[in-house]
């Protein structure tokens, strides 16, 4: 199993002071070995420290924190380059540190947002220092074990309503499960990985869509089969001339808005037979009480918000009203089940606005990247972003401190500009006159 690539992984690596890398055609790695570099040995640990955290506690942040800040001051002058070349996210962690000056809770938010800051310059120094593939394959082997793991070691809920691995929810596990066979769909995905990467690759996909199962999260399996489909429309779309491929997604986003109003009018009907199929409740889980409720602090504090993380507290009255309401007797450990509502409740609009461009700004660069150089990497972050799309929805998946899919979504935004610098290189080659003797590339795939 080869983590780091014995010679330059030219997947659209960004590199400091010069433009990134097209990939390479070459078969990746020579097959089941380990290169024993630092950095990804550092790395490898740091994503271990977080796959394990729910089990290991404080002791899985240590990890990360401890691996990932040697990673980072090895080499200052490359992590200092990437905060400059990734400067949104460093002014999105940055705002949600400063929410202490009018936080509710100043305390906490200064403690997690400092401890979202050492993620994000962690997260950022694993993507300067790796290359995409060396990433992918440590993202593979750290949530294979975690799988590995939660089967041979998890246990179920006290009620029977779902297992939960190592996980302290079902929600987790099915998260963990999701992004394992995202994983695995990308490493079988690549042709140019060596065959030795398909019977592990299968394994753990099915090991993901077992655990998923038994986790019985209706969201996070719905959130699968939305990847699936835009994983087999990516296998379409890279098959199509550049026009073509553009009147394909024009179309396709044609007709998601035209599903989007035919959704909108069964509300009712549609809602019916969720309740039927699942036994949920018609409004969620009580989620359109739960953001009627974060409208209104939203409409009374809307730029700002109450602080990073200072919603949830033990002592506040809206909390104690709402675990209240809906019977959290550990009043800990709620949400208001949509990722830009609940946000915005907590770090206000402005804070919101700086996410939502990282987010999508991943979630844009990636798919392109996906549909016009595919690979192991590209792939995995283009459905690992719209896996976090369709859940930010119901669920709230991002920024969090110590958290491996923030981790995850950071790489994304980083790879992903890196491709796009990449692509804008070689369209520029392409449409300038060739000069005597010289024949531009033809494609960024085939750019060396």
């Amino acid at each position: 199993m080869t983590l780091a690539n014995h010679g330059p992984d030219r997947s659209a690596t960004p590199r400091p002071g010069g433009a990134p890398l097209p990939r390479d055609r070459r078969p990746a790695g020579p097959g089941w070995t380990l290169a024993w570099s630092p950095a990804v040995v550092l790395a490898l640990l740091a994503m271990t420290g977080l796959a394990f955290i729910t089990p290991l506690g404080s002791k899985g942040a240590l990890l990360f924190l401890a691996c990932g800040m040697t990673l980072a001051l090895t080499s200052p002058a490359t992590t200092l380059a990437g905060l400059r070349d990734n400067w949104l996210v460093g002014v999105m962690a940055l705002w949600c540190l400063v929410s202490f000056t009018w936080s509710d809770y100043p305390e906490l938010s200064v403690r997690y947002g400092v401890q979202l800051c050492l993620t994000v310059v962690i997260a950022l120094a694993i993507s300067t220092r790796l290359s995409p593939m060396a990433f992918v394959k440590i993202v593979f082997v750290t949530y294979a074990l975690a799988g590995i793991g939660s089967l041979l070691f998890g246990h179920s809920r006290a009620d029977g309503m779902g297992f939960l691995g190592l996980y302290g929810s079902k929600n987790a596990l099915a998260g963990a499960a999701s992004l394992l066979i995202i994983v695995s769909v990308s490493i079988l995905a690549d042709r140019r990985l060596r065959p030795r990467w398909r019977i592990p690759g299968v394994v753990t996909m099915l090991l993901g869509a077992l655990l998923l199962v038994m986790g019985k999260s209706t969201g996070a399996l719905a959130a699968v089969v939305g990847v699936v489909m835009v994983f087999l429309l990516l296998l379409v779309l890279q098959r199509l001339p550049p026009v073509t491929r553009l009147v394909g997604l024009v179309l396709g986003a044609l007709l998601l808005a035209l599903g989007g109003l035919i959704v909108a009018g069964m509300a009712s009907e549609l809602q019916a037979m969720l309740l039927q199929a699942t036994g949920k409740d018609v409004t969620l889980t009580g989620r359109t009480d739960l953001w009627g409720f974060a409208l209104r602090e939203i409409a009374r504090r809307p730029l700002l918000g109450a602080g990073y993380q200072a919603v949830w507290v033990q002592g506040n009255p809206l909390a104690e009203e709402l675990w209240a309401m809906f019977g959290i007797e550990s009043r800990s450990g709620f949400n208001f089940h949509n990722t830009l509502i609940s946000n915005a409740v907590e770090i206000g609009i402005i804070g919101v606005a700086l996410q939502a461009i990282v987010v999508f700004g991943a979630l844009f660069t990636t798919l392109a990247w996906a549909i016009r150089s595919p690979s192991a990497p590209s792939v995995f972050l283009a459905l690992f972003m719209v896996r976090q799309v369709i859940l930010m929805g119901i669920e709230v998946v991002f920024f969090f401190q110590f958290d491996p899919v923030t981790v995850i979504s950071l790489a994304a935004f980083h790879y992903g500009r890196g491709f796009r610098r990449a692509a804008r290189v070689v369209d520029a080659a392409q449409s300038a006159p060739p000069r005597r003797g010289v024949t531009p590339g033809r494609s960024l795939a085939r750019t060396r």
